[in-house]
């Protein structure tokens, strides 16, 4: 039997013990069992000593000891405590970056409870696990290829291996109620020896002492014979987690700011690696709260364990950055798929959604100016997920791309636009009951914000380092970084107070959903917190001119993503060209934005629209995604309804069209966009049959291009269909000439067949009319017409009353 073998079936061996012990556990004990329980414990304690025993070995044998020592004496077990600590130390390296974590907590837990939690042999323990992950041992992050996605990838696999401390605690905590042995004073020191692995100042403390606060605190405080809030044990760890979640995001802000600053490389990776551990920090922490709040809701509601929840949540759970930048790496698609693996089994994903109900609880207690950096991060979140998505679809190989699970993106990202949805619900609900149960003059003071808040809100992550009183025990490290950060926070607080308006809120809360668009799925939340918001923003020109200008630059519509500068010269329009065609990522944005602004504009003064809606709007009109296009075509619509230069905008908007038709413009959009055109131009305007033309040219051009029937002239005749249906709606005076121009056109088609399917299009629209007035005169220049093209067709062509099965005048088709 090799090593590897035996190292096997011993640790299958004490499995199997383990669960035997907690059989006996519960079972009465008899003499016999006893003393093969006996003889067990001797043999795990030999082995745990002996030379050969293995980290995973040991982890094996810690969790057999912890449900064997209950039936020991007091001596054995603390002979089974020191050799457990004994091993820990031996194998700390090995243990720290293994995957026994969990049967190795759960061990460590039975043999403090069996302890009575008296003694420093007890404190002892908890130190040691503790400082499992010190410094001095802990280097995986350093040994991870450079890269903050990679070292924030190794950051999350090590929150994984982490957790199980948190149910260990909790354990721990759960039977400390059950002995009422100076539990308090227990729980105090306790307490205290975990403030100080959190405040050594080194982030691999700080990640264990936050989970085991949690762990402790979510055992304390649960059942029966939990201790009232008010207790000082409590008291002082809510403390220490609100504390760590506000230090956590102040040293993610300051190492960002050094990573930002360094030039050497070797320096630079090292504050990459210690960014990475402020991260592991800020996750437990996250994680820690979030567990605490659904089970006993506490700590209490505060700025930053919100700021702390919205942050996990958005870069660390919802995140696919490793799988975006795996291409550029140069890794395989099996490395990609394994990073995927792992992120989609991550505890963090798992409790994503959990995370984000919390924290749309916490956002409903909290102040203004903490919900306002809440909007903040998730509009961050959501735009990093979309810009990285839209790179990742653009930048990277079909092949590649075919090769990475499909399933496993789609899981990441209907998660993402789910809790983007509870979310922004949360905050609309609170925005809207706040902004009801203000007066009249607070509504009439928040609608004078500056117009330079249009210019959207900077999104920065930023960390609360506010003092709160409740506990001596207090988070240390890096409060320096949270004091500078004061200037930020009071941006943010300037910025709540004057975005006080529901209207802005919810400009910005379109702009978010904007970005979500992508991975949108069919929620019947989503469609009523769209109607809510758009609903808002239709009654202010401000949050209107706000969403107007989250448009996107023309700049980053039509460079491509591997473009060495934005402003590409006319060589690169092909390829300019191909990235707008293929980029559907972005339409999905834009179409949203578009079709908000349609409904939003007449809030804004008169003639305000056109002047600042009309150059994205015309832009937009040839954009090779046909419902971008529609979009552009109903914003039109829209645009000229509060325009005071009907006349001019019109033309240039059917040169546009036309130019694009019928490879990007669609005939239903343009079909409303004359329709409107006919509508607000004012009587008597020359602009009318500059667009009949218009019309009558481009359907000339392309029946005549159809060659007869060789090629689908279906597009020309949509375009026919158009015409007539303006005959319906064109004023008296210019009928006659509108009909000379449809005729001319019917006449001019290549060849008979095309003329009959014209013919049969015209009869068709106006089959439609109620003017019986018009339809005197329509009806006698179609029988003309019908005639005309009766004389002008070749004998062999067609049956001789093919066109007159077309007169309006047979019963067969009563018109008149």
């Amino acid at each position: 039997m090799t090593a590897a073998q035996r190292t096997s079936a011993f640790s299958q061996t004490y499995h199997l013990l383990a669960r035997w012990a907690h059989i006996q556990r519960s079972a009465a004990k008899g003499s016999t069992d006893q003393s093969q329980l006996q003889e067990a414990v001797t043999g795990a304690l030999q082995l745990l000593q002996s030379h050969w025993c293995t980290a995973h070995l040991s982890a094996a044998c810690i969790l057999f000891l912890g449900a064997a020592t209950h039936g020991l004496a007091t001596e054995q077990r603390e002979a089974v405590a020191h050799a457990a600590c004994s091993a820990i130390r031996v194998h700390k390296a090995e243990l720290s970056q293994s995957s026994h974590v969990t049967e190795l907590a759960a061990g460590l837990a039975n043999i403090m409870i069996s302890l009575q939690f008296q003694g420093s042999l007890v404190h002892w323990m908890l130190a040691i696990v503790l400082s499992l992950w010190s410094p001095n041992d802990q280097a995986s992050l350093k040994q991870q290829p450079h890269g903050v996605t990679s070292i924030y990838t190794a950051a999350s696999d090590l929150v994984r291996q982490i957790t199980p401390l948190y149910s260990m605690m909790r354990h721990v905590g759960s039977a400390m109620l059950q002995t009422r042995t100076d539990c308090p004073k227990a729980a105090m020191q306790m307490t205290q020896l975990i403030s100080d692995a959190t405040n050594s100042g080194h982030w691999q403390e700080g990640m264990t002492g936050v989970l085991a606060a949690g762990g402790l605190l979510d055992g304390l405080a649960r059942g029966t014979a939990a201790l009232p809030p008010s207790s000082p044990p409590l008291q002082a760890l809510c403390h220490l987690l609100t504390q760590a979640c506000s230090a956590s995001q102040a040293a993610i802000d300051q190492a960002k700011q050094a990573v930002h600053n360094s030039e050497a490389d070797a320096q630079s990776h090292d504050i990459l690696s210690e960014l990475g551990g402020w991260y592991v920090w800020r996750d437990a922490a996250a994680f820690a709260c979030c567990q605490t709040w659904q089970a006993c809701r506490l700590p209490p509601a505060s700025g930053s364990a919100v700021i702390c929840l919205m942050s996990c949540l958005w870069t660390s759970c919802l995140t696919l950055t490793g799988l975006f930048q795996a291409p550029a790496l140069g890794l395989s698609t099996e490395q990609g798929n394994v990073w995927l693996r792992n992120q989609c089994s991550s505890r963090l994903l798992q409790e994503a959604a959990t995370m984000a109900r919390i924290a749309a609880e916490l956002y409903r207690l909290v102040d203004s100016q903490a919900q306002q950096v809440c909007r903040d991060l998730l509009q961050k979140g959501a735009r990093e997920l979309y810009e990285g998505y839209r790179a990742y679809a653009l930048k990277t190989p079909l092949p590649w791309m075919q090769d990475i699970d499909a399933a496993a993106v789609r899981q990441v990202l209907d998660k993402a636009f789910m809790s983007g949805v509870l979310l922004m619900t949360a905050f609309w609900s609170v925005t809207a009951a706040t902004d009801h149960k203000r007066g009249p003059a607070d509504k009439t003071s928040s609608t004078k914000a500056t117009a330079s808040l249009a210019a959207g809100p900077t999104i920065t992550a930023v960390g609360q380092a506010t003092t709160e009183p409740g506990g001596a025990v207090s988070a240390r490290p890096h409060a320096n970084a949270a004091a500078a950060g004061g200037s930020m926070i009071e941006e943010h607080a300037s910025r709540a107070k004057q975005q006080g308006n529901s209207s802005l809120v919810a400009a910005e809360l379109l702009d978010s959903m904007s970005y979500l668009q992508f991975c949108r799925m069919k929620l019947t939340a989503y469609n009523t917190l769209l109607k809510n918001v758009l609903t808002s923003v239709s009654t202010s020109a401000e949050a209107t001119q706000l969403l107007m200008d989250k448009l996107p630059a023309y700049s980053d519509l039509v460079a491509t993503p591997n473009a060495a500068s934005a402003h590409a010269d006319a060589s690169q329009s092909g390829r300019q060209q191909a990235a707008w065609s293929s980029d559907t990522i972005l339409a999905t944005r834009v179409m949203l934005l578009m079709n908000a602004l349609g409904a939003c504009l007449p809030a804004l003064p008169q003639g305000d629209a056109a002047l600042q809606a009309a150059p994205m709007m015309f832009l937009y009109l040839q954009h090779p995604q046909k419902p971008v296009s529609a979009a552009a075509h109903s914003l039109f619509c829209a645009v000229l309804k509060r325009s005071d230069k009907k006349e001019e905008l019109i033309p240039f908007y059917m040169k546009r069209a036309l130019e694009a038709y019928p490879s990007c413009t669609h005939i239903s959009g343009l079909s409303a966009g004359v329709d409107a055109a006919m509508r607000e131009l004012p009587s008597g305007s020359p602009v009318v049959l500059l667009t009949l033309h218009s019309l009558a040219d481009h359907a000339s051009a392309l029946l005549s291009a159809s060659g007869g029937m060789k090629k689908n002239p279906e597009a020309g005749l949509d375009l026919i269909r158009l015409l007539a249906q303006m005959l319906l709606v064109i004023e008296f005076q210019f009928l006659p000439d509108a009909m000379s121009n449809v005729g001319a056109v019917v006449l001019e088609c290549p060849s008979t067949d095309v003329q009959l399917s014209a013919c049969n299009c015209v009869h068709e629209v106006l089959m439609t009319s109620d003017d019986y007035t018009r339809k005197v005169r329509c009806a006698q220049w179609y029988q003309h017409l019908a005639a005309d093209c009766a004389e002008a067709k070749p004998e062999p062509a067609l049956a001789g009353d093919d066109f007159e099965n077309l007169s309006l005048t047979r019963d067969a088709n009563p018109l008149l």
